[in-house]
């Protein structure tokens, strides 16, 4: 699974489910609604691994993969819905979340049903966009979409589930996606991030001492 660089860095499990949230999950699956579901890490699972970590579990002890997706918020920036699967027991519901988030601050994941959003354990080179919807009419953030479009696409034309190649032409191609992608979040931080919130560079901050005086020399 490609996890969505800036899901990892600055969205978060949103707090209420909000009619945008609701939109975002009425356009993917109209018959299912998304719950909350705490996550309790299972043995030897790995962030970012949560279908291979799902399918050992039931392996062990029965039961079923539920396919859907992690649906994520970055507040005032856009809603964002990323592949993902939880643990369902031989007995059904309640699920489980035994995949650890990237962040460890983050003990909860608002999930999506989708039992048409497989994943194909045979060729597991064939992954899943995230899919997003903007809080905003910003420019900008359509601007970061595309990138992170040409980004997911770049990778997802390398077989294998490391995402490593060793051909020059895709290495290039990967690092200016990756580049852009960087810019455009950066720029989006600037925009967004609150003054008392924690600077989204990671000085241990808040913004309004560190990049935020670089916004505030701007007005």
């Amino acid at each position: 699974m490609i996890t969505d660089v800036i899901t990892r860095m600055f969205a978060r499990t949103p707090d209420t489910i909000s009619p945008q949230v609701q939109d975002l999950c009425r356009q993917i699956n109209p018959d299912g609604g998304p719950v909350y579901i705490t996550i309790t890490p299972g043995t030897g699972c790995e962030a970012n691994d949560c279908f291979e970590c799902v399918r050992q579990k039931v392996a062990r002890d029965g039961g079923r993969v539920q396919f859907g997706w992690s649906i994520w918020e970055w507040p005032r920036v856009y809603v964002e819905a990323e592949h993902h699967a939880v643990y369902e027991p031989p007995t059904g519901p309640p699920w489980f979340d035994i995949t650890p988030a990237a962040r460890p601050e983050i003990r909860r994941r608002l999930f999506l049903p989708d039992d048409s959003a497989v994943y194909d354990f045979e060729n597991e080179g064939v992954r899943r966009d995230n899919k997003r919807v903007a809080l905003g009419d910003d420019p900008l953030i359509q601007d970061l979409f595309a990138a992170a479009t040409e980004r997911f696409e770049i990778l997802n034309n390398i077989p294998g589930v490391n995402v490593t190649t060793n051909d020059v032409e895709t290495l290039r191609k990967i690092a200016t996606a990756e580049e852009k992608l960087s810019r455009t979040r950066n720029q989006l931080a600037m925009r967004y991030t609150p003054q008392n919130a924690p600077c989204f560079c990671g000085s241990g901050q808040k913004f309004k001492r560190c990049h935020g005086q670089t916004r505030r020399g701007r007005k």
